[in-house]
């Protein structure tokens, strides 16, 4: 586990994505929780997925940053995702 969270702590993990709500006006976080949760797994060969906690909810709003969690092997890790525009775009990291 250490090895993953010296590569985690790197800022290894970059990902976008779209993810506009029901709501014109907020970000869909269950979609961003599982949208994270999916790519890390991915990244990081990982046997089951992190799971992944959101603020809710999340206005849709360029240049705002809100930061998750996730719990892999019982150590808490800080997600920051960056919104690119006012459309649901995002990308995420490791910090």
């Amino acid at each position: 586990m250490r090895s993953r969270l010296v590569l985690l702590g790197a800022g290894a993990l970059v990902a976008a994505a779209t993810l506009s709500g029901c709501s014109a006006s907020e970000l869909d976080v269950d979609k961003l929780e599982s949208t994270i949760s999916t790519e890390m797994q991915s990244q990081l060969g990982l046997d089951a997925a992190p799971t992944v906690t959101c603020p809710d909810p999340i206005p849709i709003e360029q240049g705002q940053v809100s930061t998750c969690t996730a719990e892999l092997d019982g150590e808490s890790v800080n997600i920051e995702v960056t919104q690119d525009d006012d459309q649901g775009n995002v990308t995420w990291q490791v910090v």
